[in-house]
């Protein structure tokens, strides 16, 4: 028997990141995490790297991670894949801006890292969605990784499942997934635990992806990327009976089959008494939230007021003053739809006001481009979304004023 141990890592840091905490985990993890990777030569790494990341590495300058994990690619020990550019949980924005992030995301990785096929899809927090899985398919995608609790069954470790949509899905051994990211396992009782999840005697061999954080080695517990992945990968180098490989390369050695049961709306945070209250994304939507309440009032009317914008776009070319305040707007836009605003709401138990408040920035700086641009057509379209946003954010700071003066049990961050 020979089990497959296929690894994921997401790499991910929201565009308003603070430069000087992104160059703190750039020193403590990034650049460990890759000079380690390079040392071992069994490693095979399925890797989403997210778009937003990289423009942030421009602007610091931070070339040397970037190049390091150019050779990685072309020594085979990285398997890159695709995304949304700026990290939008996808089941909740509109499909057109779905589409307009995955391309987004596209161009961005192509620039660093040019003609790296990009057969498989991370979906932001692996949130999912029946109509998601088709859009990623459309996409030009071959395979999406979800977390277990999207199967209708305990995930296939024996098989690979495809949807109805045609696209293959992968799940993550959540279990063994959370036991990694929180340090419930070492190196050694992880690769025991592998080695013997199917019986002793058992003949038939067997798969196990695990998915986490990048950041969970090195910055969120310190020197993880060596006494964890890197002591894995010696523990495993010489056995024949645990083998590495990219999540793209289970299909040569799986059958693959269709399954006849849908994906279940969820994330890697969801759990299955979420999924028993109808809440699949209970960290970005919960319809129990005070503050996602104002925050989703916010995005929908933003929604429909660069709706309005993109319909006069065209028509308008010419106009200078019409365009500038456009493609103003839709830079703020764009990057507005990131996940970790809404996460800092959840209260369960993340809680940061200050991040919060980042998140309905970039939301009013749309606004008020999108504004003005329809307002140099000398148009009235756009009032009504406009003045929901700004009275939607008037009363989110009141919310999170509320919130701190109820005394609520969370952690806060301060100006962090």
């Amino acid at each position: 028997m020979t089990i497959f141990w296929a690894p994921l890592l997401h790499v991910y840091q929201p565009p308003w990141q603070d430069l000087e905490i992104l160059q703190e985990i750039y020193k403590e993890c990034y650049m460990p995490l890759l000079t380690m990777l390079e040392r071992h030569e069994n490693v095979k790494i399925t890797l989403n790297v997210q778009g937003c990341l990289l423009d942030l590495f421009t602007r610091l300058g931070l070339k040397e991670a970037r190049e390091i994990l150019r050779k990685l690619i072309q020594n085979g020990k990285v398997e890159l894949i695709g995304s949304a550019k700026y990290h939008p949980i996808l089941p909740l924005i509109p499909k057109d801006e779905i589409i307009h992030q995955i391309k987004l995301n596209e161009k961005t990785l192509n620039h660093h890292f040019p003609g790296h096929p990009l057969k498989g899809f991370f979906p932001p927090e692996m949130a999912i969605s029946t109509n998601l899985c088709q859009i990623i398919k459309n996409s030009g995608y071959s395979w999406t990784i979800l977390d277990g609790v999207a199967n209708s069954d305990k995930w296939p470790n024996d098989y690979i499942q495809k949807s109805d949509s045609g696209l293959i899905t992968f799940f993550r051994d959540s279990i063994v997934s959370n036991m990694i990211s929180f340090a419930k396992i070492d190196a050694d009782g992880f690769v025991d635990k592998i080695s013997k999840m199917h019986g002793e005697k058992s003949k038939k061999d067997h798969f196990i992806i695990t998915a986490q954080d990048a950041e969970t080695f090195g910055h969120h517990i310190k020197f993880y990327e060596t006494r964890f992945l890197g002591k894995v990968f010696s523990l495993i180098e010489d056995r024949d009976d645990i083998k590495m490989c990219f999540l793209s390369d289970l299909v040569d050695f799986f059958p693959v089959k269709k399954s006849k049961k849908a994906i279940k709306p969820s994330s890697w945070s969801t759990t299955a008494s979420d999924i028993a209250s109808r809440v699949p994304y209970p960290l970005w939507a919960s319809p129990l939230n005070p503050v996602h309440k104002y925050q989703y009032r916010m995005l929908k009317a933003l929604n429909k007021l660069m709706f309005i914008v993109e319909k006069y776009c065209k028509l308008n070319g010419k106009n200078s003053e019409f365009q500038n305040y456009y493609r103003t707007a839709r830079y703020f836009y764009d990057q507005s739809m990131h996940s970790c605003w809404l996460w800092w709401a959840s209260m369960r138990p993340m809680w940061s006001p200050n991040l919060i408040y980042k998140g309905a920035d970039l939301i009013m700086k749309a606004a008020l481009n999108a504004q003005l641009a329809l307002i140099n057509l000398r148009i009235g379209a756009g009032d009504e979304d406009y003045g929901i946003i700004m009275d939607n954010t008037e009363k989110l700071m009141t919310e999170i004023i509320d919130q701190e003066a109820a005394g609520q049990k969370v952690r806060t961050y301060g100006d962090f």
